[in-house]
């Protein structure tokens, strides 16, 4: 009713100001535009990334780095109507570096070679998961990322190639392996 008389009024009520001119703002240098696009999706961002890395402090650092990195590179963003893709890119490239600089990735797919080193992980974070988050802890990095996007994320398979700067054939090949990889993980729980 109040919005109704307030419309009636000749006033409006404010729109949301979208995606694509808050990334201009940032690319001007308005540090206000910053945390407009924060307070927007830095849930979205922290959901991928702590399904994504076993490292709880790993978290909040590369949401930063990936709201940081955004600042720096928004006068490249590509006008979407939703950055949202586009931020959850930034984050997972990030999360590949990292791995990257600090061997986690290698030390994982070491891990996978030896099942017995794969069956025990000393962290105590890790032995109180769920089997499915056990599961997707043993997919490659880029199986895991690929699959969290679709899923647990609702990219399409266009905006998770363009997220992650692989082709949309990689993709669907990526999430079909990773789907049958997971299945089997959860059988492979199961049993006796």
């Amino acid at each position: 009713m109040i919005r109704r008389a307030i419309l009636s009024s000749g006033t409006r009520a404010p729109e949301a100001t979208s995606d694509p001119a808050i990334l201009r703002r940032l690319a001007e240098g308005e540090l206000d535009a910053l945390g407009e696009l924060y307070d927007r999706y830095h849930a979205y961002v922290r959901r991928f990334l702590t399904h994504a890395t076993s490292d709880a402090d790993d978290v909040d650092d590369l949401v930063h780095a990936t709201f940081l990195t955004a600042a720096q590179c928004a006068a490249r963003y590509d006008g979407r109507p939703s950055c949202r893709p586009w931020l959850i890119g930034i984050a997972a490239q990030l999360l590949r570096r990292r791995r990257r600089a600090f061997g986690t990735f290698l030390a994982v797919a070491a891990s996978l070679r030896n099942h017995r080193a794969a069956a025990f992980d000393p962290r105590p974070a890790l032995q109180a998961r769920s089997d499915v988050e056990r599961a997707l802890s043993r997919l490659s990095e880029a199986k895991r990322a690929t699959l969290l996007l679709a899923e647990v994320e609702g990219l399409s398979c266009p905006e998770i190639a363009a997220a992650l700067g692989v082709p949309i054939g990689t993709v669907w090949t990526r999430l079909h392996t990773a789907r049958r990889e997971l299945r089997a993980l959860l059988e492979e729980n199961d049993g006796p």
